[in-house]
């Protein structure tokens, strides 16, 4: 059984954890292939303008339970783990496309991270978001505490890694931290938010780029000028300017 079922819904690609025997639980193997499949995503976009995006979920009414434990040892050589995961969640800041992240049931551990390692999160509201790693005795990955701290929230990330608390949908949308759904719904919610977006562009994978700079402290403005003055130069700039503002003057006709 393949780790990701794939399908197509709408303008998304809806890549699906598929692990139900293990709750979803992300293997070594899980997170290759989630890259590759998101890979395969990017390369299909370029050719078929239609799709405009990428959804990540869970199946079976479940997001993640996290990490596989089958394949942690217990001691320091499990940060390789950490640098799997890594990979995955710097392709999806990476992806010139819009990603986002579908999660009903539980969302535990590395799925908290890679869930908000998306551009958007849509969580059904009775869904749980709990990172355990005080109570396995560890603290989380630094780097992707610093990422959390920045998209979750400061407070609901103390309540997450220091105090112990399962977060519900209900209580990361009321901070703020997440679109949310009804359950059995949040995939559908997710493909209409893809199906409104700009989809893939040059000028997409800026902002994102530019955003996870400054998720990670280390945004210069000067830095991004050149790369801003090349986008607006470029033809595909002027196209979409004008098919902008002719749509603008449609509205006006009448």
């Amino acid at each position: 059984m393949d780790d990701i079922a794939i399908q197509r819904r709408s303008g998304a690609r809806v890549l699906e954890i598929n692990r139900p025997g293990r709750a979803n639980a992300l293997r070594r193997q899980t997170i290759r292939r989630l890259a590759e499949a998101l890979g395969e995503t990017e390369e299909q976009a370029a050719a078929d303008s239609s799709l405009r995006g990428v959804v990540i979920a869970g199946g079976g009414g479940r997001f993640s339970a996290g990490a596989d434990l089958a394949e942690l040892e217990g001691t320091a050589v499990d940060t390789g783990f950490d640098r799997e995961l890594a990979s995955l969640t710097a392709a999806i800041e990476r992806c010139p496309l819009p990603v986002v992240a579908a999660v009903e049931g539980a969302c535990v551990g590395a799925g908290v991270d890679l869930a908000w390692s998306c551009d958007a999160v849509v969580v059904a509201r009775a869904a749980r978001v709990w990172l355990p790693a005080a109570r396995l005795g560890i603290l989380y990955n630094p780097a992707a505490l610093a990422r959390l701290h920045a998209r979750l929230g400061a407070m609901p990330l103390r309540r997450l890694v220091v105090l112990g608390d399962q977060l519900s949908g209900a209580d990361l949308a009321a901070a703020g931290a997440a679109v949310p759904a009804d359950e059995g719904h949040a995939v559908a919610v997710a493909v209409g938010i893809i199906d409104r977006a700009p989809g893939a562009s040059p000028a997409v994978a800026a902002a994102k780029a530019l955003l996870a700079s400054l998720d990670a402290g280390s945004f210069e403005a000067s830095a991004w000028e050149e790369r801003r003055r090349a986008l607006a130069d470029s033809p595909e700039r002027r196209r979409l300017l004008l098919d902008h503002r002719n749509s603008l003057e449609g509205l006006t006709e009448g």
